[in-house]
């Protein structure tokens, strides 16, 4: 028995009594919408692309961002017109269903989904079984003969309705079902300014005027009988990127029941066992969508009573190597080329998929234990000194750099080094931290004399199991499928494999400067907002940057290009060419290929200009300051941690952008709260003034999308600003980075 939709027919229609679609406030989608994506939200343009290609897809109407606009203005109220467009659009589905809303025979009942200009998952609210009262729940029960369908159908709608309408687990909900289509449809557009969207969208560089669009939606329902479901299938195994149908099913289930994880649904093959026809229809649907999108698909479905219905498809999220499969399988079945492809595998899937697995147990007594930092396998002689590490790995020298414990002017050897081992420090240390954005094998807090015992020693860095062997231990290869699929990644690159995850990290900062470089009008092709001809294009004289700013800067970072001076302390590139070329005149600064460091000359100058600066500043003050720092220190290093690793043993590959989403929330929280303390520290000690501007720009960027600001070490990442804050703070309390380790505050 078919309860949901029994048949499609209705020609395209604008409602709301608007002159044309490009001005539509609710438009029906029929598979001809005219409309883009920006205009009516990724699922209303799903459901019309779908039902263009003549899939089987309920019927529905959408109601865009110009509507929300509209209720926006009109003070959070639909107004007359766009009322009288939904009133339209149920009659549309009511005529392409044969059933009507309210109705006390053949009821229709509907779904009510947000749908944004931009994907926001899982950040707005969707409610379902729309339409539901007492009377349609008797007319149900008699119509099916499932008195259990109908109360599970009507409970589902009460607690969602109560929940994202009413805000009150015990609300009254009203009887009327146009009256619960006006509150579901302003609770949706309403969602877009929750709590949960504005941090999303705040995190992801999103503009707020974007708006969101409503897709109303005939239902059709997966917990009728014993031959209806609902389920997820991707057209390509999201973990491996296999060309394998990969997916679920679930019996009785309706709407988010598979996505949402509150139940355990069953393997698709059981559709196959007890449900052939459906599955055959769906596996050539999948086959369909996946060739006319290009790219893995996300297919949410629901079967009714044996009948096949697809209710939205999307390109589907994927494991790192699963990203570099299938983009290689993509090609060589011609549905991209090869600029696609690399289009579509990032720096760090790249980096995860060729990190060599830990080393089997040789039996040999390991050297060193500690805790894991950085996955991988590497092999080298250890030098305790980053300059060492610098000079012996352009000989071409396999090194591994030991350390007490890492801090920015190290950055240069870490670099240089294979891996990293360090006496002290944990999980987010800095020598933890740095090294996974370095995809450096490292082992930390392996305690007190092992740089000692390890110099000069070739020895094993096992990063994951957190263990220095001695001499060289072979590792678990790299699946040679996976070398394979990398080399032809390469190939198209025109560099080598080794040089490929450099190749694809410039071109990720490259595009996303050219996309940060717009507003988001900008970027979905909307009107951009008009030129700011006020005072801010006033030219203001700045102070001279000291000399001591410049190399304590030079000191901090170890080795720097003019063009990074310039950028970190907003002087003009000539003008940091100038001061670098006077102090490597002076003898204060050498060049090396990767810019100037400083001299044993230019160190003893450094010392003697800080020493100057101390004595002019309240110790007490800058000490108070600095303890408070360290208060928010901690939940830095965890945010970065949590942002670059799951758990301790998983990898973030970045590919849950709800989970990197909420990361980046906690640092654009954690930004906010400690920028006044920042900017109280400037006041102090004013060569500390620029760290205000540096970590803003660096949270900017993030949130503009680029995401390698976020703790990059060979840029002004946010990660990378803060511990040089953190070495200069130490520093003008006269303490050493050493002994502020082994107090636990300096890791």
């Amino acid at each position: 028995m078919t309860i949901g939709v029994e048949s499609v027919e209705r020609p395209e229609a604008v409602f709301g009594g608007l002159d044309s679609d490009r001005h539509a406030s609710v438009v029906e989608l029929d598979g001809t919408c005219r409309l883009p994506r920006e205009r009516i939200g990724g699922k209303a343009w799903s459901v019309d692309h779908m039902r263009g290609l003549g899939l089987p897809v309920p019927p529905a109407f959408v109601l865009t961002t110009e509507a929300w606009a509209e209720f926006g203005a009109n003070g959070g109220v639909l107004g007359a017109e766009i009322w009288a467009g939904v009133r339209d659009g149920i009659a549309a589905l009511e005529r392409g269903t044969g059933r009507r809303f309210g109705s006390e025979q053949r009821p229709l009942l509907v779904s009510v989904r947000s749908g944004a200009a931009v994907s926001m998952p899982g950040m707005m609210d969707t409610v379902l079984n729309l339409g539901m009262t007492d009377a349609v729940e008797r007319a149900l029960t008699d119509e099916t003969r499932n008195p259990l369908y109908a109360s599970d159908t009507r409970r589902r709608f009460s607690t969602q309705y109560r929940e994202i309408v009413l805000g009150d687990a015990n609300g009254i909900v009203p009887e009327d079902p146009w009256e619960q289509l006006r509150g579901a449809v302003t609770a949706v557009f309403r969602s877009w300014d929750s709590a949960r969207a504005k941090t999303y969208r705040r995190t992801r560089g999103v503009s707020d005027t974007l708006g969101t669009a409503v897709t109303v939606q005939a239902m059709v329902f997966g917990n009728l009988d014993a031959h209806s479901g609902t389920g997820v299938l991707f057209s390509r195994n999201p973990n491996t990127g296999e060309r394998a149908v990969f997916g679920e099913w679930l019996i009785g289930g309706q709407g988010e029941d598979v996505v949402s994880g509150r139940t355990t649904p069953r393997p698709l093959d059981d559709l196959a066992a007890t449900l052939p026809d459906v599955h055959r229809e769906l596996l050539a649907a999948a086959e369909l969508l996946e060739r006319d999108g290009r790219d893995i698909q996300d297919i949410e479905f629901t079967v009714e009573s044996g009948r096949l219905w697809l209710l939205q498809s999307r390109p589907a999220k994927r494991s790192a190597r699963a990203a570099v499969r299938a983009a290689v399988g993509m090609v060589d079945e011609g549905l991209i080329d090869v600029n696609e492809a690399l289009r579509r595998v990032s720096a760090d899937q790249l980096r995860t998929v060729l990190r060599p697995a830990s080393g089997d147990d040789t039996g040999l007594t390991p050297l060193a234990h500690g805790e894991s930092a950085c996955p991988g396998l590497a092999a080298g002689v250890v030098v305790t000194d980053p300059d060492e590490a610098e000079t012996r790995s352009a000989a071409g020298e396999q090194v591994i750099l030991a350390r007490p414990t890492t801090s920015p002017d190290d950055l240069h050897g870490m670099i240089a080094a294979q891996a990293i081992v360090t006496e002290l420090g944990g999980a987010t240390s800095h020598a933890a931290l740095v090294s996974r954005e370095l995809g450096r094998p490292c082992v930390v807090g392996c305690g007190p004399g092992v740089v000692e015992a390890l110099a000069g020693r070739l020895v094993t860095v096992d990063g994951g199991a957190g263990t220095v062997w001695p001499g060289q231990v072979a590792g678990k290869a790299v699946e040679a499928a996976v070398l394979e699929d990398v080399d032809r990644l390469a190939q198209w690159a025109r560099v080598d494999a080794a040089g490929l995850p450099e190749f694809l990290a410039d071109r990720d900062r490259s595009e996303s400067t050219s996309i940060a470089g717009h507003s988001d009008a900008e970027v979905l092709g909307l009107p951009a907002a008009p030129p700011d001809t006020g005072a801010h294009n006033a030219i203001q004289a700045k102070p001279e940057v000291s000399e001591l700013a410049i190399l304590r800067l030079i000191g901090i970072k170890g080795r720097v290009q003019p063009n990074a001076v310039a950028a970190s302390l907003d002087i003009a590139e000539t003008e940091a060419v100038s001061r670098s070329g006077d102090f490597v005149t002076r003898g204060l600064c050498a060049s090396t290929p990767v810019g100037v460091r400083l001299t044993p000359h230019g160190r003893e100058q450094l010392t003697q200009l800080l020493e100057h600066e101390r004595a002019d500043i309240d110790r007490t003050v800058i000490a108070a300051a600095y303890d408070e720092f360290c208060q928010f220190n901690a939940e830095l290093k965890e945010v970065i941690t949590a942002w670059q690793m799951k758990d301790a043993s998983t990898v973030n590959d970045h590919s849950d952008h709800a989970y990197d989403a909420a990361i980046l929330a906690r640092l654009t929280t954690l930004h906010h709260c400690v920028a006044p303390l920042v900017e109280r520290i400037g006041a102090i000690a004013p060569r500390l003034t620029p760290y205000t501007d540096r970590l803003t720009r660096a949270v900017e960027r993030m949130n503009g999308g680029d995401h390698s600001w976020v703790a990059r070490p060979i840029m002004d990442s946010y990660h990378t600003v803060w511990f040089e804050l953190h070495e200069d703070l130490i520093g003008l309390c006269g303490l050493s980075r050493a002994d502020e380790a082994a107090a636990g505050r300096a890791h």
